[in-house]
């Protein structure tokens, strides 16, 4: 189980959150989450290509990945890396499939508070409810060019996981840029959105959990 939650986002401090460097906070939350809202209806499909970099303490080269990011509105996800080894992630409906180059696993959320969690962050960060989601406590930071929301766990289940995760956001398009999770021992991974494209065509197919 652990191994998937790395996949998903291998990729968002208890106590009062530290100003990030070259941001401030965000004066008029409710204003940016009402564009977030209005964005996000306008928004049915997004692909992207995706870099991804786990930094750990243990080990002095990072890992990094690359791969091909989907969404479709509502709740459907795919994230297919394919360097430097192919492995594939997909959540449909609460329905949760993870294929490497041995296995399929399936997975139904509905049986894991946590699972439910996991995909729920992922869902949130597209459709831009992050603000609704109750397992976190979020702060809103702005730069010129972009947005920061940084999310520190309020439940057991995602304390135990992760000390915070920090979405980046493009101020114009209102695009995630990145996310970066940090987990309780230090280690974190940033995933990189390039190339991002909205409402194209995408096969219902590559979104079968099977």
């Amino acid at each position: 189980m652990r191994n998937l939650f790395t996949a998903i986002l291998c990729t968002i401090s208890v106590g009062a959150i530290a100003q990030p460097k070259g941001y401030t906070a965000l004066k008029n939350a409710s204003a940016f989450q009402q564009a977030m809202s209005q964005n996000s209806t306008k928004v049915l499909t997004i692909y992207s290509d995706f870099t991804q970099v786990k930094n750990m303490a243990l080990l002095e080269e990072k890992i990094k990945s690359k791969g091909k990011f989907y969404y479709k509105k509502e709740d459907k996800v795919r994230i297919e890396y394919t360097i430097p080894y192919s492995y594939l992630l997909v959540m449909n409906a609460g329905q949760v499939m993870v294929k490497d180059e041995q296995k399929t696993t399936k997975i139904n959320t509905k049986n894991s508070k946590t699972m439910q969690s996991v995909n729920r962050i992922m869902i949130d960060c597209m459709r831009g409810t992050v603000f609704q989601n109750p397992d976190f406590k979020v702060a809103a930071y702005e730069s010129g060019t972009g947005y920061l929301l940084n999310m520190v766990p309020v439940t057991d289940a995602m304390k135990k996981m992760f000390k915070q995760i920090d979405v980046y956001m493009d101020k114009k398009t209102m695009d995630v840029d990145r996310l970066t999770m940090t987990e309780l021992g230090g280690d974190y991974t940033d995933m990189d959105f390039t190339n991002t494209k909205h409402n194209t065509a995408l096969d219902e197919a590559i979104f079968k959990v099977k």
